[in-house]
């Protein structure tokens, strides 16, 4: 299976980096997706048409189980040269995942996909369904609702280069975003975390969160939460950092330092009183303690590091070996993490 499904990817993507075409003479496709039906491969694409300066998408798909299948079935169906050197997106359903993951890190790894900052996203539905939703939409909407929740949202940043990176890195495991069709909206929905070949676990959306305030070196973001019926917390994370300490063999210190804008807190409480303040500033940290602390023992019961603490600890270890940590260390970690609030704005008016 390998071997078709790593030639079909190959001849449609090596169109990307051929000749000049003048831009409303060609079919530049913006968004792929990809499905498994048994052996076939399915293929989904969409391009803008470019008509009196007019912006809409159109939609094609293609299917194949064979070399060289699915490019001669998306020329065949395409009015125009189809080119892919400026793809924003591909979307892989879980079907895909569960099965050919090796392949597309291949692909990438050859460089056989030129544009570095496409995005890979994952979906529980099928690629087709997302393809076919963003179509109906302006050109460029799938990759720029992904952006916008990458750069101001709750989703961890991605690229083609991170997967390979965290493909074949050590000490560390591959996570893409989690694209669904809810209600008849396309939405982020959390993260996918891969463990080797086998995608392991869902995070919902403010594991996601909690995940990008780990890794991202711009954190970012909005979070709710509850302490009670009526006793709502809300709020902008508008700038932060992170610093991860595995200098320790057995325990792994977190700290996390955000600038934040309230937008809602409990009734009783009053930002213009100084205890108030304090109380919520306190609350807010607990509660991000707690829920960064949960995430990161779930990710450690299910055997996977996204975070990737492996490569943390190997960088004050010269002896690191993978085996080693994974097999012994990991699972004994003990993790310490410690918040500190800043707020810096009110939106509410109490």
């Amino acid at each position: 299976m390998r071997k078709p499904l790593l030639a079909i990817f190959c001849c449609s993507l090596l169109t990307g980096c051929s000749q000049d075409h003048i831009v409303d003479r060609i079919n530049i496709l913006q968004s792929m997706g990809v499905d498994m039906d048994g052996e076939t491969v399915k293929m989904s694409a969409s391009y803008p048409k470019y008509i009196k300066g007019a912006g809409e998408q159109s939609p094609i798909t293609a299917e194949s189980n064979v070399m060289y299948g699915v490019f001669t079935a998306l020329t065949a169906k395409s009015t125009q040269p189809v080119e892919i050197g400026q793809l924003r997106t591909l979307v892989i359903s879980e079907s895909f995942a569960q099965r050919a993951i090796p392949d597309l890190a291949d692909i990438i790894n050859r460089e056989i996909i030129k544009s570095s900052n496409t995005t890979i996203v994952i979906t529980k539905q099928t690629a087709s369904s997302i393809i076919a939703k963003s179509s109906k939409e302006q050109p460029y909407y799938l990759s720029e609702l992904i952006e916008q929740n990458i750069f101001h949202g709750n989703t961890p940043r991605t690229n083609y280069h991170s997967f390979v990176n965290q493909y074949y890195g050590e000490g560390q495991d591959v996570y893409l975003p989690v694209i669904n069709e809810a209600e008849g909206l396309l939405h982020m929905d959390g993260v996918a975390v891969f463990k080797g070949d086998e995608l392991k676990l869902w995070l919902d959306s403010d594991e996601g969160l909690y995940l990008k305030l780990l890794k991202d070196k711009k954190l970012n973001g909005e979070y709710d939460f509850k302490t009670g019926p009526k006793a709502m917390y809300s709020f902008v994370i508008l700038r932060g950092k992170s610093r991860i300490d595995s200098s320790h063999r057995n325990k792994t210190r977190i700290s996390l330092q955000l600038s934040i804008q309230i937008r809602e807190i409990p009734e009783k409480l009053s930002l213009e009183k100084e205890a108030d303040l304090n109380a919520v500033r306190k609350q807010i940290e607990e509660q991000l303690n707690s829920a960064v602390k949960s995430l990161l023992i779930r990710l450690q019961k299910n055997k996977t590091d996204p975070v990737g603490l492996g490569e943390q600890y190997r960088r004050s270890h010269r002896s690191f070996s993978e085996d080693e940590f994974y097999g012994k260390i990991y699972p004994r970690m003990d993790f310490e993490v410690k918040t500190n609030i800043i707020i810096l704005h009110s939106g509410v008016g109490r």
